[in-house]
């Protein structure tokens, strides 16, 4: 049997799509800017971006890392992830060199323009909250967001003086933070699952992405306006592979408030040996989406930010629980990740609870690590 085919994977932090492609049945040659050990161990080979995390969106580094691997290695193509949602010049740029697996750019930019969702959004009659590009008389209730912005970082409680260049004002709405992973082939869209997000904030980022669980359960009110609203969202975006859409879901409705393009985050909840993912998402770029398996296991993940700067000792046993393990001696700014922990568990709520008891013991481990 012959070596298994390379994928080429490159985002913000690569580890969760080279797993997933490998347990698709391909090598993984992974782009990103953090170089985690387990990244490195899963892939054919991988590249590290230097410069820190706005080098994934920054076309010359990518191109060049890109092409560099379309040279020496015979892949089928590249699936990119977070770090291109306000950038699809680079994924255009990418398409020049190999197959993209994943929405094009014109489409990504389309789904990541909050005018064009919120305009779709009143077309098709779903729940979307109000959006002003100019501050709003009464500012309270009031959030600023990133045009193309992606997890969570880029989110403010709106001031007057607050936006700037490339942000917008979105009406804030209560409830309950909820992500559909779906696989889609433009036209059709089938739901992976339901996860529920959760928050990790700082002083600097209020909604900082926290972690999620999965697969978990709404009212079937509101799922069949999940199921809608992510059918109208393939439709007007031409959503093609693995996609999500997070939603605000309250009692009344199930609110759109943002449209992830790409395979995220929620790989490390869905994603498994009996029906890997990433395989299903280069079956729908090529127009044969197929409905994902039930998932019986729920999982949960939760991303660990460094308090302080840090730097990661020479030697260190990782638990088997912990992902994006980070390189020895590599220097961690306060605020960015420094791990993702994971568990299992047969329902959502004590998967989270031993997700974040494991994010504690991190917290507690790193502290020595203060520079």
């Amino acid at each position: 049997m012959g070596d298994p085919p390379g994928l080429i994977v490159v985002a913000q932090s690569a580890r969760a799509l080279a797993c997933a492609a490998k347990r698709a049945g391909y090598a993984p040659l992974a782009i990103d800017v953090f170089g985690d050990d387990d990244t490195r161990a899963l892939s054919r080979r991988s590249i590290a971006l230097d410069g820190g995390l706005a080098n994934v969106v920054r076309r010359a580094p990518v191109i060049n890392a890109v092409r560099e691997f379309v040279r020496l290695y015979d892949a089928i193509g590249v699936v990119y992830g977070s770090g291109f949602e306000h950038q699809p010049e680079a994924v255009a740029e990418l398409a020049g060199l190999a197959r993209v697996y994943g929405v094009g750019a014109q489409d990504l930019a389309r789904a990541k323009d909050p005018l064009a969702i919120a305009r779709t959004c009143a077309s098709a009659q779903v729940a979307h909250p109000e959006i002003s590009f100019e501050p709003p008389d009464d500012i309270a209730g009031w959030l600023t967001k990133s045009q193309g912005g992606a997890g969570g970082a880029h989110v403010r409680v709106a001031t007057r003086e607050s936006a700037s260049s490339g942000e917008y004002f979105q009406r804030r709405v209560e409830g309950r933070n909820v992500s559909a992973l779906f696989v889609a082939d433009g036209v059709s869209a089938s739901i992976v699952g339901l996860s529920e997000q959760w928050t990790a904030p700082c002083s600097r980022s209020p909604f900082r992405y926290g972690g999620a669980v999965g697969p978990i359960e709404v009212d079937a009110l509101r799922a069949a306006e999940i199921e809608r609203t992510v059918a109208v969202v393939t439709r007007e975006f031409g959503v093609v592979g693995l996609a999500s859409v997070d939603f605000v879901v309250s009692d009344n409705a199930a609110w759109l408030i943002d449209v992830n393009p790409r395979p995220g985050a929620t790989l490390d909840v869905f994603d498994c040996d009996e029906d890997p993912l990433l395989a299903r998402h280069i079956e729908a770029c090529d127009g044969r989406a197929t409905a994902a398996a039930p998932r019986s296991v729920r999982r949960a993940a939760q991303v660990v930010y460094a308090r302080g700067d840090l730097v990661r000792p020479p030697r260190l046993e990782w638990p088997d629980w912990v992902a994006d393990r980070p390189a020895g001696e590599t220097r961690i700014a306060a605020g960015d990740p420094v791990c993702t922990v994971q568990a299992a568990s047969p329902d959502a709520a004590s998967a989270r609870r031993l997700v974040s008891e494991r994010a504690r013991r991190v917290d507690e481990m790193v502290e020595v690590w203060t520079t």
